[in-house]
């Protein structure tokens, strides 16, 4: 009772007014519905007229018309040029319009060539990279149907090369016993990959000793520079022919920005003086000439780019096989081995 009066008192103090409870039915009850929220747009438009700033009209990008239309012109004046001279040529019937004529179709079919050669290196190059992700997935996973169509896939990219006639061979005879994922890849590996290893192994090794002697005697930075990089480039042709790109100029680019694109992301492009004295001995490096010094250095970066070039190239990941050793190749270009 005292409870009561209590909240009663409470209740007139407070000022708020009592109501009498009322009776309704639900059809008389209107439910008014929340209005729905507006989409997100990515337009930056509507953010632009709610702060008050004006809106902004994209035109006519004038620079990218400039360009196509001179690019179409150029192309229809070398295609009408090209036109008058073939029917000058023909109009001459004599020997010269003839021998004219036959190296201008010689000209054009050895374009026609180099087109394919490119288009097609660009294809095998696409497909040594999916054929390498689809293994290490095959072999991470155990997944048998996989490992069984990259061995196929792989059987037939290497197909008609005479250094690996035995591994074919033993990969035909044994690869219908295996019913592991992983097995059937090792074997792979064993028969197809791994005798190619010991070969991009040398081509590294042989390109880094070159690098090295050629900046240590070199007088000039700027041959320096051009010499390290032509080795690299034929270096990344090489290593990519063994493994079965055959690359082209555009191919050969595009294999650069993988091998570039590999480094940064492994984090193996630092190079510094901890890693030339813990190869060559603490104290010597003092004790070097500059030269020398930056010798052991370019080897020691062309080394680095060739281990990357041969991940990026080589059809599977490395199971069975061991992955070359960065020191070890340093010291054997050092000749400390």
């Amino acid at each position: 009772m005292t409870e009561t009066t209590t909240k009663k008192t409470a209740s007139r103090a407070s000022g708020t007014p009592r109501r009498k409870p009322a009776s309704f039915r639900v059809e008389d009850v209107e439910i008014v519905m929340p209005p729905e929220p507006q989409e997100l747009s990515d337009d930056p438009e509507p953010e632009a007229e709610v702060s008050g700033l004006p809106k902004l009209e994209r035109g006519l990008r004038w620079g990218s018309i400039f360009l196509g239309a001179l690019g179409g012109l150029i192309g229809l004046l070398a295609s009408l040029w090209l036109y008058d001279y073939v029917l000058a040529l023909i109009a001459r019937d004599d020997w010269i319009g003839w021998a004219a004529i036959g190296l201008l179709a010689l000209v054009l079919f050895a374009l026609l060539m180099i087109i394919l050669r490119e288009v097609i290196g660009l294809m095998r190059l696409g497909r040594l990279d999916r054929i390498r992700h689809e293994a290490d997935s095959a072999a991470r996973q155990n997944d048998k149907p996989l490992a069984v169509d990259v061995t196929r896939r792989l059987k037939r990219f290497y197909r008609g090369r005479d250094d690996l006639t035995w591994g074919m061979q033993r990969l035909a005879e044994h690869e219908h016993d295996i019913m592991d994922a992983e097995e059937l890849l090792r074997l792979g590996e064993r028969t197809l990959v791994a005798p190619l290893d010991p070969v991009a192994r040398s081509i590294v090794a042989s390109s880094a000793k070159r690098v090295s002697v050629v900046t240590a005697i070199s007088p000039n930075a700027l041959v320096d520079m051009m010499f390290v990089a032509a080795q690299n480039m034929r270096m990344l042709r090489k290593l990519a022919t063994l493994y079965g790109a055959r690359p082209g100029f555009f191919s050969l680019m595009k294999l650069a920005r993988m091998v570039v694109t590999h480094i940064v992301l492994t984090g193996g492009i630092a190079l510094g003086d901890d890693v030339i004295q813990q190869l060559v001995g603490h104290g010597l490096t003092a004790r070097l000439s500059r030269k020398l010094g930056e010798g052991v250095f370019n080897g020691a970066l062309t080394t680095r780019i060739g281990i990357a070039t041969i991940d990026v190239c080589r059809p599977l990941p490395y199971l069975e096989q061991q992955r070359p050793r960065f020191r070890e190749l340093v010291a054997e270009i050092a000749g400390l081995n």
